[in-house]
């Protein structure tokens, strides 16, 4: 688990660059806010793209190879980000991660997670993993914050920055390589590729309507995650705060992660994930909803705290259950690797187009009425996350009890 926690997070710090420096990179690249969202766009047609083929690939191919070529092949594209290339250069650069941080990676880290704990302990399983890969986000966000601050000038202290989250991953795949057994997970038997496919299982995967259910959750929880990349900018130019200031608050965000995925995955194992995830979509309506009503001031700092931690503690809780739900609504474990890419094609999506909205929003109605509107639109995007959870902690509920009800007339 140290070894999956360790992968699992560093290969995200340089796709997700922006999140804690995003006006730092617009400084030394030259790029426009809409262009840096760009750049993470590209990363998600890619990723949306290969999140389906990675199931296939996490059943059939050992983990331990598939992690350790990603983690390679994505800390070799930090290293060329180093020469700061071109626009151009840097849309391609974002391509190649979202195959090498998806394809290659995303199924066969959360099948191994699933595999790794029992039916009784998903909740805690997930919760583990993501509150793990927080407390590895926050270390390498907190090691990266201290040495842009003490850089002479702010392009010097992005590659500082690129320089800690690309030796990062390098790391983490000799540590992969080492302690991942050669055939962990992997399916013993080869499968030619058209058998494979008529025995899937796909037909039903799709047919599960949980499925479904949980792609939407997905797709929400993840809306209002790349959401909350926005605080450090927001801070910046609304509050007129400055860059370290930015990547601070960045840095504190990511602190609320460990904390709120593991204990929601505690929580998760004693009340149903489902529910745990009611709780969470619940602070986000009022959290961002808050956001959007509270003019930015001087005086209102600690009101902006006070919403980037709770927002940050939701977020993060719903991001450690919501794959926890796999065990809870009856996905067999023989197809999690199926499961883990239709439900990861549709609610990953957001990659495609969210980087860009704050940015379009902002431009399009000016900085304050701007993200009065975004976060408008995340507190709506948090009401039907939580619409979509209640029905299906209802459908969980009633399948439970067909089951009880089913082995009481067997007992008799």
């Amino acid at each position: 688990m140290i070894g999956l926690v360790l992968a699992g997070e560093s290969i995200y710090m340089l796709p997700y660059l922006r999140k804690t420096f995003q006006t730092s990179m617009e400084l030394v690249f030259g790029l426009g806010s809409m262009q840096v969202g760009l750049l993470n766009t590209m990363f998600g047609i890619l990723a949306v793209a290969c999140y389906f083929p990675s199931g296939w690939l996490a059943d059939r191919i050992s983990a331990r190879r598939l992690l350790t070529f990603s983690l390679l092949a994505t800390s070799a594209g930090g290293f060329y980000m180093l020469t700061l290339p071109s626009y151009r250069m840097l849309l391609i650069l974002h391509a190649f991660w979202g195959i090498t941080s998806i394809l290659t990676f995303w199924a066969a880290l959360i099948k191994a997670t699933r595999n790794w704990g029992n039916p009784e302990n998903q909740g805690a399983s997930f919760g583990l993993l993501d509150g793990g890969r927080g407390v590895i986000a926050a270390l390498l966000a907190s090691l990266a914050t201290t040495a842009f601050a003490m850089a002479a000038n702010t392009e010097e202290g992005l590659k500082h920055v690129l320089l800690i989250y690309s030796v990062a991953p390098l790391v983490a795949a000799i540590i992969i390589w080492l302690v991942i057994p050669k055939n962990h997970y992997r399916q013993k038997k080869k499968i030619p590729m058209a058998a494979s496919r008529k025995n899937s299982g796909l037909k039903k995967v799709m047919n599960l309507p949980q499925v479904w259910l949980l792609a939407i959750i997905i797709f929400c929880a993840y809306m209002l995650y790349l959401g909350s990349f926005d605080f450090p900018a927001y801070a910046e130019r609304a509050y007129g705060q400055t860059k370290t200031f930015g990547a601070v608050l960045g840095t504190i965000r990511d602190w609320m992660r460990p904390i709120a995925a593991l204990g929601a995955g505690l929580l998760a194992d004693r009340i149903r994930p489902s529910r745990a995830i009611q709780g969470a979509f619940a602070l986000l309506i009022f959290s961002f909803g808050a956001m959007a009503l509270v003019k930015p001031s001087a005086s209102l700092m600690w009101v902006l705290w006070m919403q980037v931690i709770i927002s940050a503690l939701a977020v993060f809780a719903l991001r450690g259950v919501y794959f926890a739900t796999m065990e809870e609504t009856g996905v067999p474990k023989s197809l999690t690797g199926t499961t883990v890419g239709i439900v990861s094609f549709i609610g990953f999506a957001p990659d495609i187009f969210a980087h860009t909205l704050s940015g379009w929003f902002a431009d399009t109605y000016g900085l304050y009425e701007g993200y009065r509107y975004y976060f408008t639109m995340l507190a709506f995007i948090a009401t039907v996350g939580l619409v979509v959870a209640l029905r299906l902690s209802k459908d969980v509920t009633k399948t439970y009890l067909e089951k009880i009800k089913d082995q009481q007339i067997k007992n008799l």
